[in-house]
């Protein structure tokens, strides 16, 4: 099973259970503390996806020299979470959540 395919079946099972935390967007305040409202949440209170919390490759790109020689790295990255940074939050429990996705705003 896909991660997307998990996140979906979290979502609909926390809502069969009659959680009403729903899904939130929130702002880091942090590599690892978000605000969700009102409410600061701490590293203790946040599952985290272990991809946001390094840089990691989203678009692969070497350019290697016609004569031989050291491969150029023309990669994309995506930074590690940090400070100011939109996440979708699930909350999953009452002291406890998940962030799903870093988001952009569409416009």
């Amino acid at each position: 099973m896909s991660w997307s395919d998990e996140m979906v079946n979290t979502i609909r099972s926390s809502r069969a259970n009659g959680s009403s935390g729903g899904i939130k967007v929130a702002v880091m305040t942090g590599a690892n503390t978000v605000k969700v409202g009102n409410m600061d949440l701490l590293p203790q209170d946040l599952y985290i996806p272990d991809r946001l919390l390094a840089a990691s490759c989203t678009k692969v790109s070497e350019i290697a020299p016609a004569n031989g020689g050291a491969c150029s790295d023309r990669s994309s990255y995506s930074t590690a979470l940090k400070a100011g940074d939109l996440v979708l939050v699930c909350q999953l429990s009452d002291d406890k959540f998940a962030i799903l996705e870093r988001v952009v705003k569409g416009a």
